[in-house]
């Protein structure tokens, strides 16, 4: 893995951590996944995952006492074809999680439910508003979602008679850094010019959202750090949120809990991968922009955001082997060719693992693996297939 060939575009490009890498390379190659269901020790799927999924729980690190579900409608909202549920889910007693969820008009009895994933993107004062459009919005956030989505995918999921989930994920929407409230004496350096211009502007606006988003992507680093400091990982607070997202879903009297999906790109697309991969629940999924191999991304492509490392996870599972605890349920991976953000290699290797080890288990038709010729995003064309996939599998 470590040792194959650069992109072109790459070809000749020092090493990001140029006197560190043969360490880092060596590192990987001793540590390769040792639980991978292409191991041949592994023979029956069900024992594999038996076996495995503990481990994946353990490592994500945080596992709060289950409660019974609690849940607020804070508001109701008539659209084209659905309707928009504010909505108030309880996730721990130190905080709620807040989503929107999307209900077809003029459907009954117990419909499929997809939890919707939004992306990273760097726009953290953004949450569900990335895929769930709302009247009167402001031209910069429309413009965000025409180049990214190039619709709100939320809800064209809804009119196709899905409940939709879409949650605020932790540090983004109502749950980002609160930079008005950060003490001005004790901001770091690199952001008290970004700090005090999001306290001049007026929020919402422009310039407050370039001047937050600054400050909040340079404090990834801080609220990771505090995320390991009391045990636990930033991967793992998506996944329980994700998680008691789908408890809720199962107390809904318009959802059938035997057909509940997920989908989302980029850093949604890692949400669906580790969610898939911690609960049997989710029948079908799709990870589009957020699949690839570890070990190919350590030359040029470690520059992630902080809440997809989950330490030592890589001992035991690469992420095409932690997204296959998903199998027998249905999972589309989808890879954009132009992603800058990942090596070819990684991609492909990754796409040929999971078939690899659907193969294995005797069911190849509930995975593929699709490339395409476009950067980092998920436009309609995208969407059409993965919606293609969920009705076909929910």
């Amino acid at each position: 893995m470590s040792n194959a060939p650069l992109p072109p575009s790459l070809a000749g490009v020092p090493a990001d951590l140029p006197n560190f890498q043969p360490l880092l390379e060596w590192i990987a190659a001793e540590h390769r996944p040792r639980s991978t269901f292409i191991d041949p020790q592994w023979r029956s799927l069900d024992a594999w995952k038996a076996a495995v999924r503990p481990r994946l729980a353990e490592k994500l690190g945080y596992a709060p006492a289950v409660e019974p579900v609690t849940a607020e409608v804070r508001g109701k909202e008539e659209r084209d074809g659905f309707t928009v549920e504010t909505v108030s889910i309880g996730a721990t007693p130190a905080y709620r999680i807040p989503a929107r969820i999307l209900v077809p008009t003029g459907r009954r009895g117990r419909l499929p439910a997809v939890l919707a994933l939004h992306c990273h993107s760097g726009r953290y004062t953004w949450g569900h508003e990335k895929i769930v459009s709302a009247p009167g919005e402001a031209a910069h956030l429309t413009e965000f979602r025409r180049g990214t989505y190039g619709r709100p995918w939320a809800e064209e999921l809804a009119r196709r008679g899905f409940v939709v989930a879409v949650i605020d994920a932790f540090y983004f929407g109502e749950r980002r850094l609160r930079v008005e409230d950060l003490a001005p004496e004790r901001i770091f350096a690199e952001v008290k010019d970004a700090a005090a211009a999001a306290r001049k502007a007026a929020p919402g606006t422009p310039e407050w959202m370039a001047a937050t988003n600054r400050v909040c992507g340079f404090y990834e680093h801080h609220t990771a750090k505090a995320l390991t400091a009391v045990g636990t990982t930033w991967a793992g607070v998506h996944v329980w949120d994700d998680r008691r997202t789908i408890d809720y879903l199962g107390t809904r009297a318009d959802v059938d809990p035997a057909r509940i999906g997920c989908a989302g790109l980029s850093g949604g697309g890692f949400r669906a991968a580790l969610t898939i991969a911690a609960d049997p629940r989710v029948k079908a999924a799709c990870v589009t922009g957020w699949m690839t191999e570890f070990a190919a991304q350590l030359k040029h492509h470690l520059r992630h955001t902080w809440m997809i490392y989950v330490p030592g996870l890589y001992r035991e599972l690469d992420l095409p082997d932690a997204a296959a605890l998903h199998a027998p349920g249905a999972l589309l991976v989808q890879q954009c060719r132009r992603d800058t953000l990942f090596p070819k290699e990684g991609m492909e290797g990754a796409v040929a693992k999971l078939e690899k080890i659907y193969a294995k288990a005797g069911i190849p038709e509930r995975f593929k693996g699709s490339f395409h010729d476009i950067p980092h995003s998920f436009p309609p064309a995208l969407q059409d297939e993965a919606f293609a996939w969920l009705e076909r599998w929910l």
